[in-house]
């Protein structure tokens, strides 16, 4: 049976029909509301105009946010909508349209994802980490998600590295303000600065160095304290493909060599 698909991020919310296969029928975005009843009122409305097209039988949500994934209760880390904690989507779409619905953290939702269809099938023990305007993570050991006490496993964004909290620093939105503050330039999104970079830009080559050297310093940790078979990693900057993938090895063999 197919299933409808919620991914609500703090700018956007995702959505579609997704077949029992993985295959997406439908994919649209709406802007995501800045209030937890405004969101509660868009997911019903999106419920049901989805109804009056698609046949499903089941809602799967993904969120940001810590979540309690048998109750669906949001309980807290999710700053973009301030009275969002504390609230159930979960509960209030199965009791409004009578069908089973699922809820998890969205990186929670990325490492499952990747498990059965992305790059860590077959594989009993990763690590998820997804690199944005903030750093989160999924842990999946012996094939099931780890989710710790308060289903806060997995928020390494938090964990400070010589003094600095790792997210402020490593995510995209660190590298942006890093860039920003050396340079000549303002630039307005992480690609601006990768193509400066690509270009060997004297004032931001150092800027991106230090931030793969700092980015790789905490995979490095987390490979250590977890011994994963392997670690996926998503975001934006993850496009670079083969070139982000040495450009974090490189970063790692500065960080031992330092």
């Amino acid at each position: 049976m197919n299933v409808l698909a919620f991914d609500i991020g703090g700018t956007q919310i995702k959505y579609g029909v997704v077949t029992p296969d993985g295959e997406v029928l439908s994919a649209q975005v709406v802007d995501t509301p800045k209030q937890s009843a405004a969101l509660v009122q868009c997911l019903r409305e999106l419920v049901g105009q989805m109804q009056q097209q698609f046949t499903f039988g089941g809602i799967a949500i993904s969120t940001f946010g810590l979540v309690d994934v048998n109750s669906g209760m949001i309980l807290g880390a999710a700053e973009a909508i301030p009275d969002y904690a504390g609230t159930s989507p979960k509960a209030i779409l199965a009791q409004e349209f009578g069908l089973p619905v699922s809820i998890d953290n969205d990186v929670n939702c990325v490492a499952l994802a990747e498990g059965w269809r992305g790059a860590a099938q077959g594989v009993a023990h990763y690590l998820a980490i997804a690199i944005g305007t903030g750093i989160g993570g999924g842990i999946v050991l012996n094939q099931q998600i780890y989710r710790g006490h308060r289903a806060a496993a997995g928020e390494w964004g938090y964990m400070k590295i010589d003094g600095l909290v790792w997210e402020d620093h490593a995510s995209m939105r660190g590298l942006l303000s890093a860039a920003n503050q050396r340079g000549l330039s303002q630039f307005v999104d992480g690609r601006a600065v990768f193509a400066a970079y690509d270009q060997q830009d004297l004032a931001v080559v150092p800027v991106v160095q230090d931030w793969f050297k700092l980015l790789a310093t905490g995979i490095a940790n987390l490979i250590y304290a977890f011994n994963p078979e392997r670690v996926v990693i998503g975001g934006g900057v993850s496009a670079r493909g083969v070139v982000f993938l040495n450009e974090i090895k490189c970063g790692n063999r500065r960080t031992i060599i330092a």
